[in-house]
């Protein structure tokens, strides 16, 4: 028979969620670095075959990886509200097992 027991800990979704947000805000460097990059060689290969590859791969993944860094920060916020959620429903569980012993 399948074990249905789930644990969640409010402490390791508020972990995950620091390191979502983390590398949200490690991207951003590497990914504004890299589209201005490919845009300023692009412009300085002009007359060049490569030039407009160069251009296109930036403008290409600037969008994408704009995406990604926002979806990591979106996940950190998603983990820590989730965490919090769960915090107040262990403490209002707590609550009512306490009322109704004290009831007794």
């Amino acid at each position: 028979m399948a074990d249905n027991n789930m644990t969640v800990a409010p402490t390791d979704l508020r972990a995950s969620a620091g390191l979502a947000g983390t590398l949200s805000e490690e991207l951003d460097s590497p990914i504004r670095n890299a589209v201005e990059t490919s845009s300023t060689v692009s412009g300085r290969l002009a007359g060049w075959s490569i030039a407009n590859g160069l251009g296109q791969l930036g403008t290409g993944w600037a969008a994408p990886l704009g995406t990604l860094k926002q979806r990591l920060a979106d996940t950190a916020t998603s983990l820590n509200a989730n965490a919090d959620a769960h915090t107040r429903n262990e403490q209002a569980t707590a609550d009512g097992w306490s009322a109704k012993k004290d009831a007794k």
